[in-house]
């Protein structure tokens, strides 16, 4: 052990949130150095992904279940291996997995996926070629399938899925409107995505923007928040519109689950509406990465991050993220 850094820093879970998480929720700590097994290998964390879905883990109301209190806060990061016990993979590579909030981390080495830093800069790794990536581009593929000249509407257009959902549909030809949390927001959906058209639901007149928006209805919506944005897209559905649902931003801080949407215009549209986990599709990881990574390169995809520095940052960046702050995929650089 020679050498070696015995303690690190990580960010533990205190309490359970209530509502929107505070910063006392969380606590910055010292730990050992974890270490790894047989069949393990032990990173050093270079990178952090920040996530809406950890919002409704914290509530136990996501696929995962709910971290114990003092347990490490979990989310996905990037990082290099340091010690190897499986025979899979070389101290220096650089891979990604379920780190945690740590400065390091003892993964299994079935769980761990290479990052070929060669398509595209280590950090997108945990964003448009990483799970936000995969989860657009699921939806997109398999529920949405869009087809020239048909109208597209997005929710979070400018955040890490909604932005990719928006390009894949431009790129398939079709007409593509935005919604997102504030006029810079839509501007950039607009802007830097391609997006044709981008309202905010922040907006006192939004229904009023975004039928204008959108005059001939919609052929299919990527929802990523649940709640009054979903029932307003639902009222603009044309004949056999299709519906990803993928997010429930709206409620992630809700004690109780708000009143259903009215699902009549689902009916009258003979609608199709399918719920979209992101973990049904990482057979399909590679031919998503080969896709998105090529498109990367040719220009016709772009992305934008919004970085926090250091590890103690995690937590305030968290609370950014689900208060809408963050401009790109969130994530914190250690």
């Amino acid at each position: 052990m020679h050498g070696l850094q015995m303690t690190m820093q990580a960010v533990c879970l205190r309490q359970i949130p209530q509502g929107m998480p505070q910063a006392q929720d969380f606590e910055l700590q010292h730990q050992p150095v974890p270490v790894p097994g047989d069949g393990q290998l032990r990173v050093q964390v270079q990178w952090l992904s920040l996530d809406p879905f950890l919002r409704a883990q914290l509530g136990g109301r996501y696929a995962l279940p709910c971290p114990p209190l003092g347990s490490i806060v979990p989310g996905y990061g990037i990082g290099t291996v340091r010690e190897d016990r499986s025979g899979r993979f070389a101290v220096g590579e650089i891979v990604t997995g379920m780190t945690g909030w740590a400065e390091q981390a003892v993964l299994d080495a079935a769980a761990v996926s290479r990052v070929d830093a060669t398509l595209a800069p280590v950090s997108t790794a945990v964003g448009v070629l990483g799970i936000p990536g995969l989860t657009a581009w699921a939806g997109v593929r398999h529920i949405l399938q869009p087809r020239p000249g048909q109208t597209i509407l997005v929710s979070t257009a400018a955040g890490a899925v909604g932005s990719v959902a928006g390009q894949l549909c431009k790129a398939a030809g079709c007409r593509v409107v935005g919604i997102a949390g504030s006029a810079r927001k839509c501007a950039i959906a607009i802007d830097e995505f391609g997006f044709d058209a981008c309202v905010s639901y922040r907006d006192a007149d939004f229904l009023a923007s975004l039928r204008a928006a959108c005059p001939d209805g919609i052929d299919g919506y990527f929802d990523n928040v649940g709640g009054a944005v979903l029932e307003a897209a639902l009222a603009l559905l044309r004949l056999h519109a299709r519906v990803v649902l993928c997010g429930l931003s709206d409620q992630y801080n809700r004690a109780e689950r708000p009143p259903g949407p009215n699902l009549g215009p689902v009916i009258g549209a003979r609608a199709h509406l399918q719920g979209l986990v992101v973990y049904d599709h990482l057979h399909e990881f590679e031919r998503c990465r080969r896709e998105l990574a090529a498109m990367l390169a040719a220009g016709t995809l772009r992305y934008r991050e919004h970085i926090h520095d250091g590890l103690a940052s995690a937590p305030a960046g968290f609370i950014g993220l689900l208060n809408g702050e963050n401009l790109g995929k969130a994530l914190v650089r250690l």
